[in-house]
Formats: structure tokens, sequence, C-alpha cells
């Protein structure tokens, strides 16, 4: 079954969250990843920086 999983990431912040990559490196370890669709965001203050990652899951 093919799934999507939404990541965000805050830069100019004390974020204390990983960075974009490495959440999606550590959820794709076990799935079989189709696209990765990236969209950054620039305001005054910080930077966002979403990704929508396509994968397929296990089940059929």
């Amino acid at each position: 079954m093919i799934k999507t999983k939404e990541f965000v990431h805050y830069s100019g912040l004390e974020s204390k969250k990983p960075s974009l990559e490495e959440q999606i490196n550590e959820f794709i370890k076990d799935k079989e990843l189709i696209d990765i669709k990236y969209q950054v965001n620039e305001d005054e203050d910080f930077l966002s920086r979403y990704a929508l990652v396509i994968y397929k899951d296990g089940d059929k």
C-alpha cells in the first residue's frame, strides 16, 4: 500500500528536533521509498523546511 508521511524542521529557532534529513532517514530504514517532495518557506525570523515522503508499506 502506498502511504505518505510529512516531516517539518524549523531553522533559526532553538530546535532540539533532529534535522529533516535525519528524521527522514530514520523513518525510511525499513520502507520502500518512492519519492520525497520538499518545500522551503522563508520568514523574517526563521526558515521552515517541509518534506512529504511517499513510500510503500509492507502491506499490499
